[in-house]
């Protein structure tokens, strides 16, 4: 008889408990329905900023999300109700890496996004999904591999060895859905056949772009016709940063790269934090961008006025706006997680939803970004509204758990489909919906985090939770 392993770290219970008291405005909706904290993660009006540097980059957001709502088939009409929802109500999840919409960390999260949505009566939902993730992430897991009636889908048909080196976002080849089937090879199941007619045919450059073609497909079947979703992914980043750099009333331009002491102070921060309890949460792992060759990712490292790198690839570019422009044009940098963050949310002043790490890390960013403002006189303004921002990160992303394979849940409830889940998860508890939440209690860093708050090493007043 087989016994299951408990490979818990720290209790759920905890996991919970520390939540509510680093983020305290949410220990109301600890016994309420999911429905009103769903509610409260997309409640928030935007106030015009009286920050020009602010102002300026939701203006340069708004432009970007109307172009990318173009690029994927809206209409001009649809692609300006984008801009005026996230202009009016400035939210974007950003938890899921880039999967398929079936796959359950990503299915589960936009059913809580599309529970508050509907709370507001909204008819936009905008998305960032990573996409320098690798095909395979663990074991079968990744955006390479789909569970369907408990059968593992090779969703591209690729070999091992063109999934482990290459991150998803990477153009060196052409990517089709082949759904193989690799415990029962052989025709396609009844569920397989059926995904296979709702997935787009044709080739793509990347497995990104089949993914976000996909995904509007699985949208507007499964999920709600009559709310836009645009999903965005690092690619689409790489644009918005390009935009920034090639204007020069941009702060990002003038205060991050042609301001190279300001990095050097955002990036010092950021390493200072490997000495306090907060270590491992945040770390340099690259210089605001990646070098990429062929879809593999490599590290770069600010040396002087050049990023660089230092392994096998060889590739400098100056850190200035007109050689990181052509760089992100040709594909050979992409926009690291820090960069992504601050371009879409921490410098236009929009709240972005995250999982297990992110709702650490996420407050760590916005610290390190804000401790490098002080060092410049005239960053006051901005430093000033980053001061009021109103609940900036929050826990969106497996809030709702369960071990059912979502195309075999949809096909067991029939016609009436998400409605059903809507109102199944949103009259239960935050426990109760949010499953065994793994993601927290196997992660040794929210075990360690959990022991240096029970020894009072970290606290909510702590400095770095100052603009969290």
């Amino acid at each position: 008889m087989e016994t299951s392993i408990n490979t818990e770290l720290v209790s759920k219970s905890d996991v919970l408990a520390l939540i509510f008291e680093l983020f305290p405005w949410a220990r109301q909706f600890e016994k309420a329905p999911l429905n009103d904290y769903a509610k409260a993660v997309f409640s928030l009006n935007s106030e015009q900023s009286e920050c020009s540097e602010r102002s300026r980059a939701m203006s340069l957001l708004r432009s970007w999300i109307g172009r990318v709502a173009e690029r994927r088939g809206f209409s001009a009409g649809a692609a300006l109700r984008f801009q005026r929802e996230m202009a009016a109500a400035p939210v974007l999840q950003t938890g899921p890496h880039l999967h398929l919409l079936l796959e359950p960390d990503a299915f589960y999260t936009h059913l809580f996004s599309l529970m508050g949505l509907r709370a507001h009566g909204r008819t936009c939902y905008i998305s960032y999904a990573c996409s320098t993730v690798k095909f395979v992430e663990r074991g079968r897991k990744g955006p390479a591999w789909l569970q369907i009636d408990g059968d593992a889908l090779n969703v591209f048909g690729l070999s091992r060895s063109k999934m482990i080196p290459y991150s998803i976002l990477g153009r060196n080849s052409r990517y089709s859905f082949q759904l193989q089937n690799v415990d029962r090879p052989g025709p396609d199941s009844e569920a397989t056949s059926c995904l296979r007619e709702m997935l787009p045919a044709g080739e793509f450059q990347s497995a990104a772009d089949a993914i976000k073609a996909a995904n509007l497909h699985l949208w507007k079947r499964y999920f709600d016709s009559q709310v836009d979703f645009l999903q965005l992914d690092d690619s689409d980043v790489g644009d918005l940063v390009a935009d920034h750099l090639s204007n020069d009333q941009s702060w990002l331009r003038a205060g991050l790269i042609e301001d190279r002491a300001f990095a050097m102070r955002l990036l010092l921060r950021i390493g200072q934090l490997n000495d306090t309890a907060w270590r491992g949460w945040l770390k340099n792992s690259t210089h605001f961008f990646w070098g990429c060759v062929e879809g593999r990712l490599f590290p770069l490292w600010l040396d002087g006025a050049v990023l660089r790198s230092y392994g096998a690839e060889d590739i400098r570019v100056e850190f200035s706006p007109a050689s990181l422009v052509e760089a992100l044009e040709t594909g050979r940098i992409v926009p690291n997680l820090l960069l992504m963050f601050i371009v879409t949310s921490i410098l236009p002043g929009v709240r972005v939803l995250g999982g297990s790490r992110h709702s650490i890390y996420y407050p760590l960013m916005r610290w390190a970004f804000c401790e490098a403002l002080k060092g410049n006189a005239h960053d006051v303004q901005l430093l000033n509204a980053l001061s009021k921002d109103e609940r900036p990160g929050i826990w969106g992303h497996r809030v709702i758990s369960s071990p059912r394979e979502p195309f075999s849940l949809l096909n067991t409830i029939g016609q009436s489909g998400i409605a059903t889940l809507l109102d199944r998860f949103g009259q239960m508890s935050i426990d109760d919906a949010s499953g065994t939440l793994s993601s927290f209690t196997e992660d040794p860093l929210w075990a360690e985090l959990r022991a240096a708050y029970s020894s009072g090493k970290v606290s909510r007043n702590c400095s770095q939770w100052a603009f969290s």
